[in-house]
This record gives structure tokens, sequence and C-alpha cells, in this order.
């Protein structure tokens, strides 16, 4: 029975409240996290939903990852199946789910994080051409402007895509939806533009105005590549299930799947994010947490204001604030109190009925606010705070400043601090030797974004996805033996493209065999060896669902159908919402069904020694070596795949879209595709056999000519992937990364740089920590490759394998905790910015410095630049009661 005990009585009101809806307002140390999760266990224990019915969405990894512990603490092993979600992994689940529904989107997409999206945009003419054009650059000034340039392309691209879903601008023409949201955008809000086309405080005017001329091309080229790659960026992830949320189909399947609702953080929600879960929530009962005073994002679009009077209005909640806090001294609490009341008295009065309490059992020191000379002194005054501290773990210490650049000063002070006072003390100048303390710059060291981490990453992308373009080009130029630059841009020339020719092609066993990537599947067609299928499933989690029918036709190149292969199979797992889609009923599987095991072994013999050809075919063979893998059986033998999707994006990559019922009409099929596997799969051998008649015999030589020269280099590395490839159903990720590296050769490239090889061994000891031992191993592997790239900061993996205290952004602070907190750079044009100060937009930043000083638990210490080029404290300072800190003056 969940221990209900230790609650207080509004947190008892939370966890008991189960059948109205809740908004509840808890600021930092309230205990709610504890609270949600109590909730999910009373929940359970009354019956109210099974723990899959139960969602919790947060927006970040490390709250994410803080609530499934506390719910596994509280509900047990039960808890496991309740899905607890950050909203932007909520939001691919639903792509990934109409990937098997519309066929239009790739079941192996992989999220390209912020850095892999960058190198494309580097490539793209508006960056590469104008880099080119600056003819009175040196060479070693290019990469700086290359990257400059395609950060600013990128904000721009952002934009766009988000205020395209903003906009709700969703046709059949994705260039001309991009240009539609760009002079929408461009005419509302001008100043947002160019805040985006803005670099170090200075507008990049001239290419604003290219990008402005040519926003369709810009955008539409960045997509196609990523396309090409089976790649989605962030902005696509939100606008993809926004989207779909729009089909009625999509909407009732997400509506009913969930009973119970707990959104989190939901301050930091843009319109966009709350619209997606205000299409979805149907008759569910929702809880939606958040802290008015953390508003710390509307800079990128979130409005807890608007959100939290539509969700009143619409869902008539009860309202509970917390009031009770657990985490800081009395002092600390009492300061934090206190400033919100200086600061927002009127929303403080409005929200806060009941006092803030403080229960934790020390009164605390007051704060301490050094204001010094020049950034060096600022820097030896937290130093010798620190040496005055003595603290035993350094994960339990941070530094905050408002911006990258102030916290890459203060670690260049701080490390000729400890340089000179070691050599005063090898020199006998000082008795004895410092405490040792070691800083660590998290934005230059972001764990999954650090070089030799990524390119790891990069074998385990192309084990799951092999289109994965980006990350096998970022192996190439580590590891491609005879593959130089000048061999890798003519590899991703026009000439190529217009072949048919993507660098992931290299990676084919064809290629590996024939040196050309469609040779197989024309000597099989001539052979009458080509299988299409397809199946339906139970959902589309290929982890636990279960394949329920299986359709397979052996075809030959004329188009004639040798033998097929049609059944329904029996489940542990009901269909629940699916039926809706392939109207496949528990009863009928019941009936005609037979043995998944006999079903398998069926198919698996139909396969054996085939190629196997499908309409976004990786999610039925995904979930084919799932189930195999579930069930005790053997893998699947067949020569090679094609993918129909692919195929016509690559030859048709303008067509309005590529599900399989408008390729159908475009090449004029006999048999139109349906519901019914058999005619979909029927309709898949048709556009198959238009796509070798017009696109890929025509195209064979060039291929041919083009790629031969280079397929034998590269022969060695996509043997070596091949391998890796077979192991990843049988094999943890965590053994397997481990000799992937060593396999493919990244720890020989880096064996010379030790730090370098550290943190590749760090690659496996995160990928040991967050393995879930009942999750399948390649299951497991998709999930790590989820969290690698929508991590932002992975502040908990790198002070917990290096101690070393992180000196980082508020920002990047945001849901952390320690004990110490030293908050640095608090004078005017830092903190608040200039920015800010220019705009007269002081709210968030005062919300800002909020979050800064509720981060610690024991001690504050602030500190403030009057001189250089700084003339007065932070204004923020002055907010605090005089009673809860002390100045000095250095």
């Amino acid at each position: 029975m969940t221990d209900l005990s230790f609650l207080n009585e509004k947190q008892l009101l939370v966890a008991g409240e189960l059948e109205r809806n809740v908004l509840l307002l808890a600021s930092a140390g309230t205990g709610k996290t504890n609270t949600l999760s109590c909730r999910i266990g009373n929940i359970l224990e009354r019956g109210l939903a099974r723990p899959e019915e139960i969602l919790c969405l947060t927006f970040t990894n490390k709250a994410c990852n803080e609530m499934k512990g506390r719910v596994m603490d509280i509900v047990g092993s039960e808890g496991r199946n309740v899905e607890v979600r950050t909203f932007h992994s909520f939001c691919y689940t639903i792509l990934q789910w109409a990937s098997k529904r519309d066929k239009n989107v790739f079941t192996d997409s992989q999220i390209y994080d912020e850095a892999d999206c960058l190198e494309i945009i580097k490539k793209l003419p508006v960056v590469a051409e104008n880099v080119q054009l600056k003819t009175c650059l040196k060479e070693q000034d290019k990469p700086a402007i290359m990257d400059r340039l395609g950060r600013l392309v990128q904000s721009l691209i952002g934009l766009v895509k988000e205020y395209r879903g903003e906009y709700n601008i969703f046709t059949d023409n994705d260039a001309g939806d991009y240009r539609c949201a760009f002079d929408r955008l461009f005419g509302e809000k001008p100043k947002r533009v160019q805040d985006a086309a803005t670099f170090q405080g200075f507008l990049d005017d001239e290419l604003l105005q290219e990008f402005a001329q040519d926003c369709q091309e810009i955008v539409t080229a960045y997509d196609n590549v990523l396309q090409e790659g089976h790649g989605i960026d962030f902005a696509d992830i939100i606008n993809g299930a926004y989207r779909l949320l729009q089909q009625n189909e999509a909407r009732r399947f997400w509506s009913q799947k969930y009973k119970f609702w707990n959104v989190d953080e939901v301050q930091d929600t843009s319109r966009l994010e709350y619209k997606i879960l205000s299409m979805i929530f149907g008759q569910g009962n929702i809880l939606m947490c958040g802290d008015f005073f953390q508003t710390i994002y509307e800079w990128r679009g979130s409005e807890p204001q608007v959100i939290y009077d539509s969700f009143t209005r619409d869902y008539a909640p009860r309202q509970v604030v917390f009031n009770e806090n657990y985490r800081s001294t009395r002092t600390l609490l009492d300061a934090s109190y206190g400033y919100l009341q200086n600061m927002f008295p009127n929303d403080v009065n409005r929200l806060f009925k009941d006092a803030v309490v403080a229960n934790a059992k020390e009164q605390g020191e007051n704060i301490r606010w050094a204001v010094v000379r020049d950034t060096y002194f600022e820097a030896s005054w937290i130093y010798n705070q620190l040496q005055r501290l003595k603290p035993q773990d350094l994960s339990k210490v941070c530094i905050f400043t408002r911006a990258n650049y102030y916290n890459k000063n203060l670690s260049r002070c701080l490390k000729n601090i400890m340089e000179r006072r070691q050599i005063q003390y090898a020199q006998g100048q000082r008795t004895k030797p410092d405490f040792p303390v070691a800083f660590m710059l998290v934005d230059e060291f972001k764990f999954f974004r650090r070089q030799e981490v990524k390119d790891v990453m990069a074998v385990m992308k192309l084990l799951v996805n092999p289109q994965d373009g980006t990350s096998l080009l970022r192996l190439i130029k580590r590891l491609g033996a005879g593959i130089g630059p000048v061999a890798l841009e003519r590899i991703q020339s026009q000439a190529f493209h217009d072949a048919g020719i993507r660098i992931s092609d290299f990676l084919h066993p064809s290629t590996q065999k024939y040196n050309e990537p469609y040779e197989m599947l024309l000597r099989e067609l001539e052979a009458g060896n080509v299988v299409v299928f397809d199946v339906e499933s139970t959902g589309v989690n290929t982890s636990v669902d279960e394949i329920i029918q299986i359709a397979a036709i052996q075809m030959d190149i004329h188009g004639n159908y040798l033998s097929q292969l049609v059944c329904y199979v029996k489940a542990n797992r009901s269909v629940g919402a699916s039926e809706m889609v392939h109207h496949i009923s528990d009863e009928m599987l019941a009936r005609e069904g037979i043995e998944p095991e006999i079903a398998l072994q069926r198919l698996k013999e139909f396969l054996k020694g085939k190629v196997v050809v499908g309409h976004n075919v990786t999610y039925d063979l995904t979930i084919l070596a799932s189930e195999l893998t579930r069930l005790g059986m053997e893998q699947c033998e067949y020569l090679a795949f094609y993918d129909t999707l692919d195929i016509f994006r690559r030859f048709y990559p303008k067509l309005p879209n590529h599900k399989l019922e408008y390729l159908g009409d475009f090449c004029e099929v006999t048999c139109k595709s349906s519901h019914d596997a058999l005619d979909d799969i029927r309709a898949t051998g048709e556009i198959l056999l238009y796509a070798v008649k017009h696109n890929i015999v025509p195209t064979i030589d060039d291929r041919r000519r083009l790629m031969g020269k280079y397929a034998k280099k590269l022969l060695p590395l996509s043997e070596k992937l091949t391998h890796l490839r077979s192991m990843v159903f049988d094999v943890r990720p965590r053994q397997l990364i481990g000799q992937a590296v060593v396999e493919i050769g990244l720890h020989t490239y880096y064996q010379k740089e030790e730090e370098r090889v550290e943190y590749m061994r760090d690659v496996v000891r995160v990928a040991g920590e967050l393995d879930d031992q009942l999750c399948q191993p390649f299951d497991m592997l998709q999930k790590l490759l989820g969290i690698a790239s929508l991590s932002n900061t992975e502040l908990d993996v790198m002070v917990k394998n290096k101690p070393k205290i992180p000196i980082i952004t508020i920002h990047q602070a945001k849901g952390s905790e320690f004990d110490y907190v030293f908050m640095a750079g608090l004078q005017e044009k830092v903190f608040p910015s200039s920015i800010s100060l220019k705009n007269d937009n002081l709210d968030e930043e005062s919300r800002l410095f909020y979050v800064g000083i509720t981060r610690a638990k024991k001690k504050l210490f602030l500190s403030s630049v009057v001189g250089e080029n700084y003339h007065n404290p932070c204004r923020f300072i002055r907010a605090i009661p005089e009673g809860d800190i002390e100045k000095e003056e250095i």
C-alpha cells in the first residue's frame, strides 16, 4: 500500500484528488515529485487505470529520470510500465506511430541534434558560397566564419519551422508553407527575425536579406538532406506531431490511450506544445504543474499565463498552491520568498493565500555578496571561499552566470589563479598546498556533444539506421582510409545525386558485393527471388507489441506473383485502439489466428535467402526481429532489404507526399492500396517495378562508374558495420559500444589522446547505468540514442564521472540543486543582459535571478564586478531582504 504518511495536507489533497482536474503551482523544493509519484500509486491501488494508461510529461531528461526513479520507489515494479516521458520524446513516439499508419514518415527516423543539423546547414549554398565570397579572409579564419554563418542560418530555419507550426500552415507544399510562414512572421514580428540573425549583438543584415529572398529554397534543401538520412530535427518533432493530430484517427487514438495525464514544468510549455496536449486530453483526468516564477523561456515561445488561463477556462481544475519548502535553509527560503514579494507583489498576493513555510531544521547562514573591481578579483574571491568551504564532494558545488562568454572569462581567471598558487607553493612562498578543486565548463564539455562521444554514437546510429549519411560521413572523416576531403566532396556532388547515389549506399550489401546498390535487387527480381511484405501489429511499440497479421508475396521482374503467405497471428496483447486502423479484433485473432511461433517460422522460411521489399519496411523488419528475440527464436536470414519510400523520396523528392496511396496513383497501379495488407503489398510491388523501369535501370551505368572506385576503399568499414549490426538484437548496448569502439577503430584513432579515450569509456559506463534489463537490447539501444539526441546538458553525467565544479549558465542549471551555489557576474549589462535592458524586457531576467538563488540548499554566494566596463551591481540583488544578505567590498 502506498505510504502517504509523509505528505503534508496540501500534498495529500493532490495525491487524493483523482476525479477533478488539478492545476498545481509548486515552487522549487516543495515536494512536487514525491507528491506526483504518490498520486500515481493511489491511482493504481484504486484500480482506476493500468500503468500504461498513466502518462507523465516533463521537459528535461533529468526531471524525467528523477520521476521514473521516484515512481519505482513508491509504486514498485508495477511502476516501470507507467509512461514517463519528456515532451519531445512523447511527440517522437507519435511520429513513430504515424510512420506505420500513413507510410510517409520513415520508421527508423533518427533525431538529429543541433550539432548534426549545423553540419548539414554549413554545406548549404547560402553558407558555403558566402564564405567563399569573403576572399579577404585568411584560410584559418574560414571555419570560424562558416560556423557563425551556419548558426545564424540555423536560427532562422528553426524560427521559420517553429512559426509554421504556430500559424498552422500545413499543406502538401512544404516549400510554399515555409515561404508563407516566413513572410507572415517577418510582417508581424520583424524583431524576432532580426534577433535570429544577430550574433554577439551584431545583426547580419546581408545574410538576413538573402534568407528572406530564398527562404523556401534554403529550408527545403535542408529538409531534403535530413530526409535522405532518415533524419528529423527538434522542430520536425513538434510540428510533425501537431500536424498528425489534426487527423481524426490520430487524435482519437491518442486521446483514448491515457486515462491520467500529469504534465510538469508547464511554465516552459509553448502555445504550440499546449495545443498538442489539448487536442488529445480527451476525457482523461489532467494534472498540470508549474511555477509561474520560474518562467525563463518566453524568448523560446513559452507563455504560461496564456496556458494557465486556457487550462482554467477549458478544464475547470482545482487549484492548489504548495507553500511548504523542504529544500533550503530557513534563511535562504526567507531570502527567496522576500525577493518574490519585492519583485512580484501582486502575483505573490494572488497565488500565495498561505504564507510560505520552511520545513528545514537549519536556520543557515546569510547570503554573502562581494563587490569586486574586476573579473580576476571576482575569481580570486570565489576561489578563496572554496578554500574555506573545502567541499568534499565537488558535484554539490556549482558556479552560475548569465552568459557563456562570462563563464569562459571566469574560467580562465580561475585557471590562472590556481596555476599561480601552485607555483608559489612549489617555490616555498606558501606553506601548504591549496585544497584541491577543479572546474568544468559544461557548455564546452556537453557529454553527448563531445567529438569522440558523437563519433561513438554515430556508429550506434548507423547500426539502427544504415541510411544515416551524416553519421557515416563523420566516421569516414575519421576512419575512411583513402577517402579524403576531395573524394568526399565528389561523392556528395550533384553528379552522384542525379544518379540516385547517397553516401549511405556504400554500406548496402549490394554495394559490398557488386559496387552498386541496386544490382542485387535487379538480379534477384530476374530470378524471381524478391519478397514484398507487410505486417499489422497490436500497436507501434516494437519493444512490446506483437504481430497479428502477415502478408507476403514472392514476385519477379515481370510482376508475376510466384507464391504468397497470408495469415492472422494470435497475440498475448490486446489490439486495443489499434483496431480502429487495421480492423482486426481480439475476437478475430482468437478465432482465426495461429500460434506466433508457427506463423513467424513460416515467415522466416519465406524470407530466407530473398531480397525483402516494403513501403517503410524498417518498421516491419524491426518488430519482426524484436518479437523473434522475445520468443527465443533465431533471426531471419534475408539477403538485403529495399524500401520503396526511400526509393521514391530519392528519385522524386518534389512530389507533394510519398504515401503509398499517392504513389499508387502517380504510378497508375492496377491494385490500389487499402487497409488490407495484401492490397498494400501488391501496390508496393507495382510501384517498385515502376521505379526499376523509369529510374533504377536507366541510371545504373552512371552509378557503377561513379561508385566503383570508392566502394572498394569503404568496403572494410562497411563490413565492420555489417558485422556489428548482426549483434544489435542480442548484445546489450554497453557491451556493443565497447566492442564497436575497438572493432571500428576509434580506440586506435584516439589512442594518443587519453582524455578522449576516457570519455569513450564513459559512454560505455553511461550505457550501463541507463540500461533496463527488462528491455530488449535493440530497443534499449534506440532509447539510448533518443536520450543522446534530446539531451542538451548532461550535468548529472558530467559531475558524476568527473569530480569538478561546473561553471554553467542559470538556464543550464534549471531543475538542478546544489549545497553551495556561487552566482557570478551580477552587474548591469551582464545580468540583466544588455539586450534585455535595451528592449526593456526585465521581467524574465528577474525570474531567471530567482531560479538561480533557489538552486542553493545550504549556502549562497553572490559576486558583482563594479569597474572595468561595468558601473552598477545587478539591480535584482536589492530585492533580497537586507537582513538575509551580507555585503563586502574588495
